[in-house]
């Protein structure tokens, strides 16, 4: 019996981590086309993030949150050595990255548990502004580490601050419908039952 749960377990958190972030990069994809996988450029936030946020939704929702947290790190890990050269500064943008993704999906987890949003658009809208108001933390999070452009070009800066906020905006709706996908496989699979 256990051996049972254990696996449904490891089934429905696997249908969360690959809905999740196939929705993520599909949606980025349907608007950037190739840019999503071109991590030099803004539009890769669709993959980054999407990882990083169906990683960590899929720790949220199951027991053993544990192996989602090793999960993570490992992700974070190849995201800082093995894309591109390794430098201090990259380490320090993913990081923020994984770390604002990451606590935008908290969040959101404790708003559905606390059923704080209840309908499906509600959670939708919710996990747009809650990754907008993340993203825009992190674009002033990574100014602060360097000033000399953000004095240089205030404008250009807060355009930036402004066009990061619109990505968070799109990167959540798809996070999302992602989510509300991910949750109605998992109902279909267990036969409408509770969903673990």
């Amino acid at each position: 019996m256990e051996t049972t749960w254990t696996q449904n377990v490891v089934r429905i958190t696997v249908v969360r981590l690959i809905v999740v972030a196939f929705t993520i990069v599909a949606f980025g994809f349907l608007f950037f086309r190739l840019s999503v996988f071109d991590l030099r450029v803004l539009p890769s936030q669709f993959v980054t993030s999407g990882v990083t946020a169906s990683v960590f939704f899929a720790a949220l929702a199951s027991p053993r949150r544990r192996d989602g947290y090793i999960a993570l790190l490992v992700w974070y890990a190849v995201l800082t050595f093995l894309v591109g050269r390794f430098t201090l500064w990259q380490a320090n943008v993913y990081g923020a990255y994984v770390v604002g993704v990451g606590a935008a999906v908290y969040v959101y987890n404790s708003f559905v548990r606390r059923e704080i949003v209840r309908g499906g658009v509600q959670r939708v809208a919710s996990a747009g502004v809650l990754t907008a108001i993340a993203n825009a933390v992190i674009m002033v999070y990574v100014g602060l580490f360097s000033w000399h452009t953000v004095f240089a070009s205030a404008g250009f800066f807060a355009s930036m601050v402004f066009r990061n906020l619109q990505f968070g905006t799109l990167v959540g709706i798809a996070f999302g419908i992602g989510a509300e996908f991910a949750g109605y496989i998992i109902r279909r699979m267990n036969g409408k039952e509770k969903v673990v």
